[in-house]
């Protein structure tokens, strides 16, 4: 088989058919040649296994009848019209009670002159490579799920054992049923309860956090507000602020009560990344490419370390030994439910946070999702 280009579209088309056929029979992969009026010409015992037809019985009928019972996305694969020259789908087909999961390319034939001779259809079955993804995809959710459980029993194991022993000393101190307990044992007994709780309540937050959206939520007074209550909390004399805010952003459909959690659990990593002082900026504008806005909170600490920076999303993972480790990744996951995300860089220089969220504003109404150009983690 030899190939050539059309002089402007670049698209493969077939001067010759022959010197081809041991390779067309014996290859792996699903082959299905059809002419001009979309009518099979051939095709090799792949595409027939795949296709599960019998190629006497298929041969010189069109396509969309012999695959008519296949559904709609397999017969998209032949309308010629419907794409460029060039089609790429994944699908299930199910044939004689059995599932595979196909990848198909399909290319549109072009003779010398440019014009469309026919098309030729690839077909791939990725059935155990879908099969592997899976299993592999469990077995991380497993890990994670063993980490998130050590992360919970070490949290909580302390303020119990601490409970447990004092109870039990107090038990072995009674007298007639009678006993008096120092004030300072008792709120001391009441602050673990209390820690104990607040594991509870994060981890229930990080694990399904209950989003209530409203519309025409105003993105910079939700910055301004975490700003001023991250400093309430946290103090930051010697911390100098940066703050450059857009005006006139478009509104956005948002729980701000939750969105503010996300912004001042940023905050937080970044002041507490500045012990001694430091400068904080506050960002934000639109982004008109991605029709999305971009928050960008950044510090002039010693920066994440290259080995760290890939699991700061992970639950219970932290360096610091008074911390939970359940700041960021309960912000990335209110992010995520807010159709956004969040991408971090980290240098010698500091760490730069980047929040990214959809616009719900009748000047850009529509989103674009580019998710794996701007996310350097995942």
């Amino acid at each position: 088989m030899y190939s050539a280009e059309a002089p402007q579209n670049k698209i493969v088309y077939l001067n010759k058919e022959d010197e081809y056929s041991d390779y067309f029979e014996n290859v792996k992969t699903g082959i299905l040649f059809l002419d001009d009026q979309l009518r099979i010409k051939n095709l090799n015992r792949e595409a027939e296994k795949l296709c599960g037809v019998d190629r006497t019985a298929v041969l010189g009928k069109r396509s969309d009848h012999v695959f008519r019972h296949y559904g709609e996305k397999f017969l998209r694969i032949f309308s010629l019209s419907e794409y460029d020259d060039l089609y790429t789908t994944s699908l299930k087909l199910k044939i004689k009670d059995q599932i595979t999961y196909l990848h198909i390319d399909a290319l549109k034939l072009r003779d010398s002159a440019g014009g469309i001779s026919g098309m030729i259809v690839i077909m791939q079955d990725v059935s155990a490579v879908r099969a592997a993804i899976k299993q592999i995809q469990t077995t991380q959710m497993l890990m994670s799920l063993g980490e998130l459980a050590a992360g919970v029993a070490h949290h909580v194991r302390t303020p119990l054992t601490t409970i447990s022993g004092y109870l039990q000393v107090m038990l072995n101190r009674l007298d007639n049923d009678q006993y008096t307990v120092r004030r300072e044992i008792l709120e001391m007994l009441l602050d673990e309860v209390s820690y104990i709780n607040k594991v509870v309540k994060e981890l229930v937050l990080f694990a399904k956090p209950q989003i209530q959206k409203q519309p025409w939520v105003n993105l910079n007074r939700l910055l301004e507000e975490a700003l001023r209550l991250t400093f309430k909390q946290l103090g930051g004399e010697n911390i100098v602020i940066d703050k450059q805010l857009a005006e006139n952003l478009p509104q956005i459909c948002a729980d701000g009560n939750m969105l503010k959690q996300a912004f001042i659990n940023i905050m937080q990593n970044a002041i507490e990344a500045m012990p001694e002082e430091g400068v904080l900026s506050l960002k934000s504008w639109l982004h008109a490419d991605l029709n999305m806005l971009v928050v960008a909170i950044a510090d002039t600490g010693p920066g994440i370390p290259p080995e760290i920076l890939s699991r700061v999303f992970e639950p219970f993972y932290t360096t610091k030994l008074d911390r939970m480790g359940l700041g960021l990744p309960i912000a990335h996951r209110i992010i995520a439910e807010h159709g956004g995300f969040i991408n971090i860089n980290s240098e010698n220089q500091g760490t730069r946070v980047h929040v990214y969220l959809p616009i719900t504003d009748d000047r850009v109404r529509h989103l674009t999702v580019v998710h794996q150009q701007i996310l350097n983690l995942q």
